[in-house]
């Protein structure tokens, strides 16, 4: 089932859905990062935040990241990460509710 589809139309440059192992479930758009080293870096990004988050009292859920021309918006749900690559400027919060709304439809597998 395509999950990553939706985003297309938001203007997302790339996306991917990986497991927390780092590999690449499914894959959005062409270009720079290709969706192996997203995914991998997410998942690592991931596991490397969750001590801060355990002292904060809780599990990470979302974080981004910003470059001067990028930004990577990156949702946990359960043991899968989504992640998008936009570019700067563009309606982040569009593409947050839509990654939200596939964090559901995961949910529900």
């Amino acid at each position: 089932m395509a999950y990553l589809e939706t985003l297309a139309p938001l203007g997302v440059k790339r996306a991917v859905l990986t497991g927390l192992d780092g590999l690449v479930i499914e894959a959005l758009g062409r270009g720079t990062p290709p969706a192996e080293v997203l995914a991998a870096e997410l998942a690592s990004l991931a596991r490397h935040l969750a001590p801060l988050a355990q002292a904060l009292s809780g599990e990470v859920r979302r974080f981004s990241l910003a470059t001067e021309t990028h930004e990577v918006l990156a949702l946990k749900v359960g043991e899968y990460l989504l992640g998008a690559v936009v570019e700067r400027g563009m309606d982040r919060r569009a593409i947050g509710q839509e990654l939200s709304r596939i964090a559901l439809r995961l949910q529900n597998l």
